[in-house]
């Protein structure tokens, strides 16, 4: 169950910048374990581009419990199956990809809070009660009102349809997906300079004017200390693939300089 002290929303309202990272590949029960050691706060089960089935995820989410990191899940579509399913396994929060209008957002909110402010199903008996009975009402306010919805802005329309979209209430974090953005608007992906730069920027003090939090897949430290006083605090850093592949090169890399050289 979640409550205010665990909440990620709350810690974004008190203004506290929050790093994560993208799961991909790893499945072991114990990557919220893992990563809480590391010092994360949020985890992004990626079910757009990667494999993770429902029992995949039903098996690893439990192992957050007790973490200071907390799960959350980028669902592939908004639908109901995925939004009802992810939810009642006790995750934090959802991503949605590809949002390009207010109208999706009313259909994400719908799905993620109960009524009377949306349409979500209730059973306690889901891990996301820890199988327990509760106070209806005091459980159904609570997860409204601690639940995270991410919407990524990536695509041409988005970004169009910017201020519709983020007028939408219900939104937590305006997540922008820079590479795809740059596919849609036609333009290098650089972040330094020219319209990618302008535009995420844009998107960020946006969403700053909305009081929504910004946030984005931002490795490289000059641009997440370049973009900070636009509104960004919600960061990715990767995924575990791209970490664990750094990782290795990074380790082998120093024994192969101190062997003698052929």
């Amino acid at each position: 169950m979640i409550t205010p002290h665990q909440s990620l929303k709350t810690r974004l309202r008190n203004g506290e910048t929050v790093t994560g990272i993208f799961i991909t590949e790893f499945r072991t029960p114990n990557i919220g374990l893992i990563l809480d050691a590391a010092g994360y706060d949020f985890a992004i089960f990626d079910m757009e581009h990667c494999s993770f089935t429902m029992q995949d995820l039903s098996n690893i989410v439990p192992g957050f419990r007790g973490c200071r990191c907390q799960p959350l899940v980028r669902v592939p579509a908004i639908r109901r199956e995925f939004f009802q399913s992810v939810l009642d396994i006790g995750i934090t929060g959802i991503v949605v990809p590809m949002i390009e209008s207010a109208e999706e957002v009313r259909e994400c909110t719908a799905m993620m809070k109960y009524p009377p402010h949306g349409k979500r199903g209730l059973s306690f008996c889901c891990p996301h009660t820890l199988f327990q009975e509760h106070d209806r009402e005091i459980y159904t306010n609570t997860a409204n009102e601690h639940l995270l919805l991410v919407v990524q802005i990536e695509t041409a329309t988005a970004f169009k349809n910017l201020d519709s979209i983020l007028s939408e209430p219900g939104i937590d974090v305006a997540f922008i997906g820079n590479t795809d953005l740059s596919l849609s608007l036609g333009t290098p992906n650089n972040l330094e300079t020219g319209p990618i730069h302008d535009a995420v920027r844009y998107i960020l003090q946006t969403a700053m004017s909305k009081k929504i939090v910004g946030g984005g897949n931002f490795v490289d430290p000059k641009f997440v200390g370049q973009f900070y006083n636009d509104g960004l605090r919600f960061i990715s850093l990767d995924s575990d693939v791209e970490r664990l592949i750094i990782g290795l090169k990074t380790g082998l890399e120093t024994v192969q300089s101190v062997l003698p050289k052929k």
